[in-house]
């Protein structure tokens, strides 16, 4: 499991988990569910498809007929539990509105999923919430259940601004979060401009993304976060990831601050796969699952960031005259 700062993080864990669902059961029907859920966002996207074949069918081929792979109807619908207020979700094909399905061992088109409308979220997140999906096809009815997380703040002044990256001096990054959340992404995104001859002597802005952490777990402090690293890093990471070149002039603008966090679906996973992955795993990985009546991952994520942080003088000048960035050009 990669970095959960990137919907990447949340999608890859269960994309790469449907090359294993065993799709040609003998005369048997799997419902397949998986999402990640936003308490930030007005929408939610939940993809329902299912694993149906007769046994000795083609699976390469017949993964791509889209009237194999998606349910025709259903209903699909997310509850509030402490409300009991239920959100139906829509049927969409995502290529209308511009997310396309990814190529590879299933059909690319159409792209189904269950759309909700969750703008009142954005005012008054739940603490947690039930996925269900009926379809005529079904015997019983499938079912999820998550708490979201919410409640994640970077707490002001860790660290202070403008930011002082002294080669020896110790910087703290610290949050807020509730109790829900069980994993971290946190990046430093570095803002600069640079001009060379490729751009005709004009500055474009430009940005790298520095992961200081991933895969960060909760601490002694069940709501409070922080992670702490040596200023030298941050010198030491651009003089390695930067090309350098006579022709190139750059100028430093700021940093920003993106943290990242996840359910504790993303903790079980981790756990799961370390455990399988150690010198005495086993060579079977058991497939994470909390879908009833079916196979999948639903969780929550939620990202929050502090941007546009200046620098101090001495960081620039480190910036201009260090050892390890004096061959970058910063101006």
């Amino acid at each position: 499991m990669k970095k959960l700062v990137e919907t990447l993080f949340i999608l890859l864990i269960v994309c790469s988990c449907e090359t294993v669902f065993d799709i040609e059961a003998s005369e048997k029907e799997i419902p397949v569910v998986y999402g990640v859920l936003n308490i930030t966002e007005p929408k939610q996207y939940i993809r329902v498809q299912r694993a149906f074949l007769s046994k000795g069918g083609n699976v390469s081929d017949l993964s791509k007929d889209p009237n194999i792979l998606y349910y025709s109807g259903g209903r699909a619908i997310l509850t509030v539990t402490s409300t009991g207020r239920t959100i139906l979700g829509k049927r969409i094909n995502t290529e209308d509105i511009g997310i396309i399905r990814d190529s590879g061992f299933f059909a690319e088109s159409p792209n189904i999923l269950y759309e909700f409308d969750t703008k009142d979220w954005l005012v008054t997140p739940p603490a947690k919430v039930i996925f269900t999906f009926e379809n005529e096809s079904l015997l019983k009815g499938v079912s999820a259940q998550i708490s979201l997380v919410k409640d994640l703040q970077l707490r002001e002044g860790v660290p202070s601004a403008p930011l002082n990256l002294g080669y020896d001096r110790i910087i703290t990054i610290g949050w807020n979060h509730s109790t829900e959340t069980k994993l971290f992404d946190l990046i430093m995104r570095i803002n600069y401009m640079e001009k060379s001859n490729k751009t005709n002597g004009v500055f474009l802005d430009k940005s790298v993304d520095w992961v200081l952490k991933d895969q960060l777990e909760v601490g002694s402090d069940p709501a409070k976060g922080s992670f702490s690293f040596k200023g030298i890093e941050f010198f030491k990471f651009l003089g390695s990831t930067l090309p350098n070149s006579s022709d190139i002039q750059r100028n430093m603008k700021s940093v920003d601050i993106l943290l990242t966090a996840g359910g504790s679906e993303f903790k079980e996973i981790l756990n799961l796969n370390q455990a399988n992955f150690g010198l005495t795993g086993s060579n079977s990985i058991p497939r994470y699952n909390n879908i009833t009546n079916g196979i999948g991952f639903l969780s929550s994520r939620m990202k929050v960031s502090r941007t546009d942080i200046s620098l101090s003088s001495v960081t620039l000048d480190s910036l201009k005259f260090g050892v390890f960035t004096k061959a970058l050009q910063f101006k």
